[in-house]
């Protein structure tokens, strides 16, 4: 299975039984406005999971605003939500697959590689006339072992390692007026990590909010492929471990599957006092 599937792909497919398709949309502006508009409206038989019930920890001191689960946690959540180690998945969102892409990441760092988003997300699927419900399925357990890749994570100490290790790329997914310290709205400090260069998630899509082609995806990401290609450690972070998840996605769709989330992300960087913090461009 690709990682970018189609509405027509998922059509074709919606009611075969080993496939489980996820609803992942959120808002960080009204965090119940996800489930509600699940409940609303959403693909038939998707189940719904949240970004911050389900797919985070608890907040606490350090670990950044959506903090990494707990794996086993995890596991027994989406064994509830009928996901089994043998099960297809496919999130979606309507946020330009930046949660759908959170889930993908997470059930990679779990050992489930047979995983995909949605293209261009549920208001796409629902305005072209793909079918939708507010009818909810009987979901029938699955049993999800994890197998935990923790080559795919970064924490906090590998970061500060990592300062002024020109063997090493740090990649900031968020806006460039928040990288460059311009402007800050949802953590206590603006800037980025020194030496991270920025590559902004919603660049991974075009301006009809679709997937961009893989030649585009190469020439966005030219400064990042020719440092894998040099054998350089690449590390993708954001403000909490979020939207860095698409630009992960789209470095595994051109093969670079060595890339490292820092799953605290700038959210965590900045709890600890002594990190430094720069501005400006690099």
């Amino acid at each position: 299975m690709e990682m970018i599937v189609s509405k027509q792909w998922l059509l074709a497919r919606i009611y075969e039984p080993d496939l489980v398709i996820v609803d992942c949309r959120f808002d960080l502006a009204d965090k119940e406005a996800g489930v509600a508009a699940y409940r609303e409206s959403h693909i038939p038989g998707a189940v719904y999971l949240d970004l911050e019930r389900d797919l985070s920890a608890p907040v606490s001191e350090h670990g950044g605003r959506h903090p990494l689960p707990d794996p086993q946690e995890l596991a027994d959540k989406l064994s509830k939500a009928g996901i089994s180690n043998q099960s297809r998945v496919v999130a979606y969102d309507d946020q330009g697959g930046m949660y759908a892409a959170r889930l993908w990441w997470l059930l990679g760092w779990l050992g489930h590689q047979d995983a995909a988003v949605l293209d261009e997300g549920f208001s796409a699927w629902a305005s072209g006339g793909y079918p939708v419900t507010a009818e909810t399925r009987i979901v029938v357990p699955g049993a999800f072992v994890p197998n935990i890749q923790q080559d795919r994570v970064a924490d906090v100490n590998h970061i500060r390692q990592s300062l002024g290790n020109d063997r090493v790329l740090l990649v900031d997914s968020r806006a460039l007026s928040r990288y460059k310290g311009e402007e800050e709205h949802l953590d206590a400090k603006a800037g980025h990590i020194p030496g991270a260069i920025n590559r902004f998630w919603k660049d991974v899509l075009d301006d009809r909010g679709a997937w961009k082609a893989e030649p585009a995806l190469r020439e966005q990401f030219a400064p990042v492929i020719k440092a894998l290609d040099d054998g350089r450690e690449t590390i993708v972070y954001c403000g909490s471990g979020v939207s860095a998840c698409p630009n992960v996605l789209a470095l595994h769709r051109l093969g670079y599957t060595q890339v490292k989330l820092y799953t605290g992300s700038w959210s965590d960087w900045i709890s600890y006092p002594e990190n430094p913090v720069s501005t400006g461009e690099e």
